[in-house]
């Protein structure tokens, strides 16, 4: 699909003045291609017709329609629509939907659904810090095995093999914004708050995505199961320093998960599981610090392009690097490929966190023994 720009009610690319004529001609090429849809879309199979669907009126790659649940903005009459879909050639595309609404007298709230299709940037900087952000977003891990997970406002899903370009996994995302006087919240405006409702969004346009891209499963991604929440209980990444960030004794300075010292430094934990581990810290809630550990196949995935062929320092079992910037160490653990990775960002300055070869190792160690495998760096002191 080309890009376009409509507003609810009116036929993108129409203006004002003799309008009747273009309108009525516009209406009976509409009908056309809409019976040729159909039919089109009836041999591919994906199409599901219920009582009252507007199947001219499906968006985001026609993943969605007015009467599905949840409504995603589809019921406002004042929403917008802008999609690229991704096709063979091209295989990148977005989605947003948009709305607008006063509450009260004096305050106007605005909410945007955000899609995308793409392998992220291939640039080894903007991918390190546009990994940081996807996996800040982990909250809750994607049941039956699927390389995903999704948050309040958001949800991530990596597409199989047969979807790469160029050696890339190709990911699919969907994250939501409310915004008001007050400023941003994130929301995935219609989904429910259970993430559930969540993930089974994300699995509907990741289908499309992938028919438009033409790389799609013979059976289309999906779970039943429940998603259940897998965090670390208290003590479990303990050792002798003293309580740090991300429930990591001598991680920084922060204290543990959901409290704040008076410098305004606090810290988020996501997944904690074998093959997954998230954890973000904040100063002032902005992110100044993401930490993660996957040892799952298609998440490993996205890290192949920035391990290189070198010990990460002496004393490091395994290959990744060390800067300014962040670290990571590729190696094997409790006999699977495992990745750990940090990225920091400019906020992180004047905070221990600007210095990953000192935080870094702490988290590393911590991890490995969790898991139960081999020291990744000798008794987690700085590298």
């Amino acid at each position: 699909m080309d890009e376009q720009t409509t507003r609810d009610g009116d036929a993108a690319g129409f203006g004002g003045g003799g309008g009747r004529l273009r309108r009525a001609l516009a209406a009976r090429r509409a009908r056309a291609a809409l019976a040729g849809g159909l039919a089109a879309a009836l041999v591919a199979g994906w199409l599901v017709i219920r009582a009252g669907d507007d199947a001219a009126k499906r968006h985001c790659w026609g993943a969605w329609s007015q009467s599905d649940e949840p409504s995603l903005l589809l019921e406002r009459d004042d929403r917008t629509f802008r999609e690229t879909a991704p096709t063979p050639e091209r295989p990148r595309g977005s989605c947003t939907i948009t709305a607008s609404w006063t509450y009260g007298t004096d305050e106007t709230i605005h909410e945007k659904i955000s899609v995308s299709y793409g392998t992220g940037p291939k640039d080894a900087k903007k991918r390190r810090a546009w990994l940081a952000a996807l996996f800040a977003d982990a909250r809750d891990q994607l049941p039956e095995g699927l390389p995903g997970f999704v948050s309040k406002g958001s949800a991530t899903l990596v597409l199989p093999e047969k979807c790469e370009v160029d050696g890339r996994p190709s990911v699919v995302t969907i994250s939501g914004v409310q915004s008001d006087n007050e400023g941003n919240t994130a929301s995935l405006p219609g989904v429910s708050s259970e993430p559930w409702q969540a993930g089974q969004v994300l699995v509907d346009v990741a289908n499309r995505g992938m028919e438009k891209a033409g790389c799609a499963p013979e059976k289309p991604l999906g779970f039943t199961a429940p998603i259940v929440s897998v965090h670390a209980p208290d003590g479990t990444f303990d050792t002798s320093f003293a309580p740090g960030a991300c429930r990591i004794d001598g991680l920084g300075p922060a204290p543990r998960h959901g409290e704040e010292d008076e410098d305004g430094l606090h810290s988020a934990v996501g997944p904690v599981s074998d093959d997954l581990q998230t954890c973000v810290v904040y100063w002032s809630d902005n992110m100044a610090a993401q930490f993660s550990m996957t040892a799952h196949p298609r998440l490993l995935k996205l890290f192949d392009s920035l391990t290189g062929g070198a010990p990460l320092a002496r004393g490091w079992r395994g290959q990744g690097y060390t800067d300014a910037d962040g670290a990571l160490v590729r190696t094997r653990c409790a006999g699977r490929t495992t990745v750990m990775f940090m990225q920091n960002t400019a906020i992180a300055k004047d905070t221990p966190f600007a210095t990953p070869s000192r935080v870094f190792p702490v988290y590393a160690a911590a991890v490995a023994k969790r898991l139960g495998c081999a020291a990744v760096t000798p008794h987690g002191e700085p590298a």
